[in-house]
């Protein structure tokens, strides 16, 4: 019987190191919360998807410059999982079940993160497709245009789907044999790539590069559980000394017990992925090489029986295991890297033992999992676990038991409108700084929602952990956190998707020094730089889903100086299409100034009836201030990759925030007629010149905006009032006008706000 490739989702480590520039302008337009440069290692929050759909149908977030990718699987299986791998420079984001076709058949430009932003527009995977004779256009994928030997056409969401269960089946079919990209699908020498420039030609394929040093034939041999030589599983071949040294066979597979590498003079380290199914519960096993050097022909083995420790976890209460997975890094100063593979379910994960810690570099193992709790319960739970191995090593001993003083447990309160059961939830963690974070939604139960759960997070050591919730299962609506550090022991709660929604701004949370981040507002010399998040909730560190394209979003924005306009454009399309976070960067005359930022931001459908707009106009005093200096861990430029400051002269802009607490809000977002009082905190961005805060203006409306009527408001703080008027059952639209002895001034108008019912 053959034995399917791996059913796993892993994601290397140094993902992110492509997914922008190594330096950059501190908020470029375009880029944002999920790719911009507002984040850097470690401070990012895992992102709702951003709508990159890949040639399985799976989307992918390309995470913030500090997360790993979040990833939408299509369902489990070979037709969902998907690898990140880095070469060199780049990084590839590649399902599982087309991995072995990776330059046999399927150009690596269709798993470049940032070719796939650029390429793909309205929800639809453009493709050139090249083939010898007749064209037999694979599953799923729509032709608009044949000539002779090349096509072009699409894959939408579906056809997507649809192609990715085909190259599963292909995968399935190839495997014993090692024919991977020579028959069935690929037959006639089919290839796909994305298409080329617009009106140009298709790219051509790269010329080979001669190098310029000796190189060497590295062999790698496998033998299976019962010694024989080894075909069709997955060896991965990383340099600790050389990130180019490999390119793009880094990953390779076995055929009949070997694979061969053309390698410098170097050191390297290497992973086997060798599986096993057995019904309903496979098996895992990973062994890892962790160095050998290279100096002349060299051959080294991996073996299926190496892997004898279990990976295992046991919680205090009854829970069902949802994903584990094991997350290998090797760390040295010329390159990073490594890989995770997570299993879902009942699998069974095994790695080898390493015992002595390589001499070159740091190799780092790290063991997770999700369960949740059984059955239906009026209150579910979930675990988010996290262990570390010591450095350098991997005990034979992989169990993790999580003790009730070594959790963090949050109690969760869920505000939704429209009921769903099919929201999902994601909780990304690490340890002295959160690149280790893995995110994947959609293996396991959704929650029923508006509604409450509790979720435990590993917190001893003390330890950094950020939950993403989205209204349904495929990213839709909700809220993402900043990073929290959580410590064992403590017991928390935390409101999700509290309405009313409004634009929120960047936020480093106490006790996150190791994080670094660029604030909403920021003027660099005669640079001005916006970021702001649409559809946010109120709980501090939380930013909504934004201007993301997948729902049916749309927004304008405006900057002007002194009454002139400076810039202007659609909102969507400033933030790209798949960043929830609009950015924006115009240039000031040198001379004191008044900014007027005015943004709109709006999403259609029966899904959003509340707080589903919102129109901001901020204003505020500015003037070069070539003295400025931010505080540490807040910058104006970021190495993106490494997360260090590069640069903290710049100022924070006095653009003020809004927060609101609604009294007596019910889960769905209603009150009750008579009374209402909204607690009101007017704030200013973190490093901004905090001035007093003048009385508050406030308005409501029970008609959609046709006609007003003053609220009372009653200050009961520096920065806190309270908002008091008479409702009846209607949809409330609020508008709140703010300002400081600065002359920092806010209107915010939320249409739909909530809901008084009887």
């Amino acid at each position: 019987m053959p034995r399917p490739f791996l059913r796993t989702v892993a994601l290397l480590g140094a993902f992110l190191a492509a997914l922008g520039a190594l330096t950059g302008p501190a908020l470029a337009a375009g880029s944002g919360q999920n790719a911009g440069p507002g984040w850097a290692v470690g401070s990012a929050r895992p992102a709702p998807p951003s709508g990159l759909l890949l040639i399985n149908g799976a989307r992918v977030g390309t995470g913030d410059n500090g997360s790993k990718p979040v990833i939408f699987p299509t369902g489990r299986g070979l037709a969902g999982a998907v690898q990140v791998l880095r070469l060199g420079s780049r990084s590839l984001v590649i399902p599982m079940a087309a991995l072995p076709f990776l330059g046999r058949g399927l150009s690596p430009s269709l798993f470049e993160p940032g070719a796939l932003a650029r390429s793909e527009r309205d929800g639809r995977l453009p493709l050139t497709l090249r083939f010898r004779g007749r064209l037999h256009a694979p599953p799923g994928v729509t032709v608009t245009r044949t000539g002779p030997g090349t096509a072009e056409g699409y894959l939408t969401a579906s056809g997507a789907r649809e192609l990715g269960a085909a190259l599963a089946r292909q995968l399935v079919a190839d495997h014993d044999r090692g024919s991977y990209g020579t028959d069935g699908l690929f037959a006639g020498g089919l290839s796909l790539a994305l298409p080329g420039p617009p009106g140009g030609p298709a790219p051509r394929a790269p010329v080979p590069a001669r190098p310029g040093f000796p190189m060497h034939m590295l062999t790698v041999t496998a033998t299976t559980m019962n010694g024989q030589p080894d075909t069709g599983d997955a060896v991965f071949v990383f340099s600790v000394t050389n990130a180019g040294a490999i390119g793009i066979d880094q990953e390779n597979f076995f055929y009949h017990g070997s694979v061969k590498y053309s390698v410098p003079t170097g050191t390297y380290w290497a992973i086997g992925d060798f599986v096993q199914f057995h019904g309903p519960s496979d098996v895992y096993r990973e062994d890892v090489l962790p160095q050998f050097t290279v100096r002349g022909n060299t051959t080294v083995h991996l073996s299926e029986r190496a892997a004898t420790s279990e990976i295992g976890f046991a919680v205090p209460r009854p829970a069902n295991l949802l994903s584990q997975a094991l997350t290998i890094e090797r760390l040295a100063p010329a390159v990073t890297g490594g890989l995770s593979l997570g299993t879902s379910g009942s699998d069974r994960l095994w790695v080898s033992p390493v015992t002595r810690a390589p001499a070159d570099g740091v190799l780092r193992a790290y063991t997770s999992a999700s369960l949740t709790s059984p059955g239906h319960r009026a209150v579910p739970y979930a675990y988010a676990l996290n262990h570390a191995d010591p450095a350098g090593l991997i005990p034979r001993d992989q169990r993790y038991v999580a003790r009730p003083g070594d959790l963090a447990a949050v109690r969760e309160n869920y505000y939704q409108d429209v009921r769903s059961a099919s929201a999902g939830w994601c909780p990304a963690g690490g340890f002295d700084t959160p690149v280790d974070a893995i995110c994947l939604v959609g293996a396991g139960p959704f929650l029923s929602l508006p509604g409450r759960q509790i979720q435990y997070f590993t917190a001893r050591p003390a330890s950094y952990w950020s939950t993403s919730y989205w209204e349904d299962g495929q990213g839709d609506g909700g809220q993402s956190d900043a990073w929290r550090l959580l410590h064992g022991g403590e017991h928390l709660t935390e409101d999700w998707n509290r309405y009313p929604l409004h634009p929120g701004p960047s936020v480093i949370l106490p006790g996150s020094s190791a994080l670094t981040g660029i604030p909403s507002a920021i003027r660099a010399g005669n640079v001005l730089s916006l970021q702001v998040t649409p559809f946010s909730d109120s709980t501090y560190g939380h930013l909504g889903s934004g201007f993301l394209t997948i729902s049916k979003v749309s927004g304008r924005y405006a900057v002007y100086q002194d009454g002139a306009r400076i810039a202007a454009g659609n909102a969507v399309k400033a933030a790209g299409g798949l960043n929830p976070t609009l950015t924006v960067r115009a240039r000031l005359s040198p001379r004191p100034s008044v900014v007027r930022f005015v943004l709109t931001a709006s999403r259609a459908g029966r899904r959003f009836p509340l707080s589903a707009a919102s129109r901001d106009v901020w204003t505020w005093p500015t003037r070069p201030e070539p003295r400025a200096t931010l505080t540490a861990p807040w910058a104006c430029r970021i190495n993106r990759i490494t997360g260090k400051i590069l640069d903290e002269h710049c100022a924070v802009q006095g653009m003020l925030t809004l927060r609101y607490l609604v009294a007596g809000l019910s889960p769905s977002g209603t009150t009750r007629p008579g009374r209402q009082q909204i607690s009101l905190t007017v704030g200013h961005l973190q490093e901004a010149p905090s001035s007093p805060i003048s009385p508050v203006r406030a308005r409501v409306s029970f008609n959609g905006g046709r006609t007003w009527q003053p609220a009372t408001v009653r200050r009961d703080g520096p920065a806190r009032f309270r908002v008091t008027f008479t409702g009846r059952p209607s949809l409330v639209t609020l508008r709140v006008t703010a300002r400081d002895a600065a002359g920092d001034t806010i209107t915010e108008t939320l249409p739909a706000a909530y809901r008084i019912t009887r």
